[in-house]
Order: structure tokens, then C-alpha cells, then sequence
């Protein structure tokens, strides 16, 4: 039975849902004043919901003590890698993560894995993603190899070739950029439970839809289950803080 769960505030939406097949959500959310994250447990590993509850709570303290998004989160991986040496969740669990923080009119946003930002601008109906994922295909893409829409459909499309906890890693790196907001602009965070199943080209339909941004969100979520709905779901979508002249 699917679970889900969602929630509305003044600047951000959220959302996540079990989906069709797992029996465990394995993402996990933090939206705060100026800081949001989505982790996505590592699936068929061991103890993803505990490594991506510890790194989402990791970053969020270290965050909060020094304002520095890209220490956090590498601080986070020491922290998941700690953790299964030492038996608290197990050796293997690892987790992706993309997070966004604002100051003022600016905002960043780093990540590690393939979990994704994109950023909406209604105005223009255009929907443009702001990370790269860190996986085999998106390389095999990067490398003129195979095409976005044979990507798609890629047999080792969720082969990830970075993420929080892996010991594979030749070096941890943490990809990150930042920019400016417009008014009505908004930034959505996902796991490749969603990306994965629907294209850029429904999420615009969608949120050109009529409704709150939980609507939005839970429209969202129906389409990825009704495509599927492989692997758990989640999302947050955030206003811009710049307000119409």
C-alpha cells in the first residue's frame, strides 16, 4: 500500500510517496528558512532510510553551525560512512542527495547522485535542469554516446557513479552552482523516483496546471505512479523570494 505524505508553507511545497513496488521509502526531506534537501536512500542497499535521514540531519547541523553547503554535505559523507563501519544502519548504505540554500536574492545548490533541480520559470514555460546527474549514462550523454531519449530508456540508467557513503569513489566531490532569482521563478527538488518516470515535458504540463504547488506535487507523484512508480517518490518545490515590481 502506497504512503503518502505531503505538506504546504508559505515558501515550499513537499511531497514523497512510497510508490508501487518498494515496501520501504528510502527518501528523506528537509525543508527549512533558508535550506532544502532531498536524500535518496541508496536502493537494494543495505539501510538507505538510515543513511539518508543521517545525512539530511548531518548537513543540516553542519549547515546551520557554518553556512558552507558543500562542507556539509562532505561532512555528511564521512558521517554515512562512519556510521556503517560502525554498525549503525549497515556497510553499503549510501545516499544521493541536492540541496538548496538562499540568501536573498541569490541561491546554490550543490549534489552528489542523481537526484535533480530544476528551475521552473512559468513565464516562459520552460522547465531547466540545473544538475548533472552523477551516473554512467548522463556520462555516456555528456559524451555524445547515446542520446537524452535513449538515455531514457537505458538498461543502466540508475548506475550512479557518486554518492554519500560509497567507499568506490576515487575522490568524493560535491558539484554545486548558484544564481540569481527572478519573480514568480521556482526551484524543484526530486528524487529519480521521479525524474525517471515522467519527462521534463510532462512536469510542465503539470505545473501549468491550475492548483496550489501541493497540488502541483501530488500531480505530480499520480503521473510517475500511473508510469510505474519503480521507486519512491519525492519532491519539493520552492518559491522565488523575489517578489513582482
Amino acid at each position: 500500500m502506497s504512503i503518502l505524505e505531503s505538506s504546504i508553507s508559505k515558501k515550499c511545497a513537499k511531497i514523497t510517496d512510497i510508490g508501487r513496488i518498494r515496501h520501504l521509502n528510502e527518501d528523506s526531506l528537509h525543508c527549512g528558512d533558508n535550506l532544502w534537501v532531498v536524500a535518496d536512500g541508496m536502493g537494494g542497499h543495505a539501510c538507505g532510510d538510515v543513511a539518508s535521514q543521517l545525512a539530511i540531519k548531518v548537513i543540516v547541523d553542519q549547515f546551520t553551525k557554518s553556512a558552507n553547503l558543500v562542507n556539509a554535505i562532505e561532512l555528511a559523507h564521512d558521517k554515512v560512512l562512519e556510521a556503517g563501519q560502525k554498525g549503525e544502519g549497515q556497510k553499503g548504505m549510501g545516499t544521493t542527495v541536492v540541496a538548496l540554500t538562499c540568501v536573498n536574492d541569490e541561491f546554490e545548490i550543490a549534489w552528489v547522485g542523481d537526484s535533480r533541480a530544476y528551475l521552473w520559470q512559468p513565464e516562459h514555460q520552460k522547465l531547466a535542469a540545473l544538475t548533472i546527474d552523477h551516473s554512467l549514462v548522463a556520462g555516456m550523454v555528456q559524451k555524445g554516446i547515446i542520446s537524452e531519449k535513449q538515455a531514457r530508456l537505458h538498461p543502466q540508467r540508475n548506475m550512479i557513479t557518486r554518492c554519500l557513503g560509497s567507499k568506490h569513489t576515487a575522490t568524493f566531490e560535491v558539484d554545486k552552482c548558484q544564481g540569481l532569482w527572478q519573480p514568480n521563478q521556482q526551484i524543484l527538488l526530486c528524487s529519480d523516483g521521479l525524474s525517471d518516470e515522467i519527462c521534463e515535458s510532462q512536469m510542465v504540463e503539470l505545473l501549468l496546471k491550475a492548483g496550489s504547488n501541493c497540488d502541483k506535487l501530488e500531480q505530480m507523484v499520480d503521473a510517475a505512479k500511473e508510469a510505474g512508480g519503480r521507486d519512491n517518490i519525492s519532491a519539493i518545490l520552492i518559491d522565488s523570494p523575489v517578489n513582482t515590481a
